[in-house]
C-alpha cells in the first residue's frame, strides 16, 4: 500500500516533544530541574533572608515554599517552551531534508520512504518500537531516531491498514 504525507516544522517539534515524554535519560533530566533545583534555591533563599536582611524566619519560610511551588507548577510549560524554542535553532542551522512531502510504500519484509531529493528503505525487523498518537505516529529505528508519519494524511482505510502492518510487526 501506498501512504503519501508531510512533515513540517511543527510534527518535528511535536516529535522531540514526545519523545522527551517517553525517554527515560530525558524524563530523569526533567524530573531533576522540576523538583531538585527548586528545594537547592530554596535553601539558599531561606538563609540569606534570614541572615543577611535579618528578617523573621516564618517570613522566609514562606518565600522559599512559595518559590519551590510556582516552580514545580510553571516548569512542564517552561520547558515545552524552551525545547520548542531550541528545536526551532536546530533546524535553522541544519539540514532540513526531513520535512516535504514523502510517500511511503509497505511491503512483506521493508517499509520504503520516498521523498523528492532521498529514498530510504527500512527493514521491519530493523524497527526498535511504534508509538502512536493522536496526531501522528512514531516508528523507531533506534532510541532517538523514528520515521514520523503525520496521522492528519490518513484516512480510515490506510489508518487500517498501517495498523494492521504495525501489529503484525507485534511490536505496538
Amino acid at each position: 500500500m501506498e501512504i503519501e504525507f508531510e512533515i513540517t516544522e511543527d510534527d518535528y517539534i511535536k516529535f522531540n516533544l514526545y519523545h522527551i515524554e517517553n525517554s527515560p535519560s530525558q524524563k530523569k533530566t526533567y524530573n531533576f530541574l522540576r523538583y531538585a533545583i527548586p528545594l537547592l534555591f530554596s535553601i539558599p533563599i531561606y538563609a540569606i533572608g534570614t541572615s543577611l536582611f535579618k528578617q523573621p524566619s516564618s517570613y522566609w519560610i514562606i518565600i522559599s515554599i512559595l518559590f519551590a511551588l510556582i516552580w514545580v507548577i510553571t516548569y512542564p510549560n517552561q520547558y515545552k517552551k524552551l525545547v520548542r524554542k531550541q528545536t526551532k535553532k536546530i533546524l535553522q542551522e541544519g539540514d532540513t531534508s526531513i520535512f516535504g512531502k514523502k510517500t511511503m510504500l509497505i511491503d512483506d519484509n521493508n517499509i520504503k520512504v520516498f521523498s523528492e531529493f532521498t529514498s530510504k528503505t527500512i527493514s521491519k525487523k530493523s524497527i526498535k518500537t511504534i508509538k502512536v498518537y493522536d496526531d501522528m505516529i512514531l516508528i523507531y529505528l533506534s532510541g532517538f531516531t523514528a520515521q514520523i508519519i503525520p496521522t492528519r494524511y490518513l484516512n480510515d482505510e490506510s489508518n487500517k491498514y498501517l495498523m494492521k502492518e504495525l501489529i503484525i510487526i507485534n511490536i505496538i
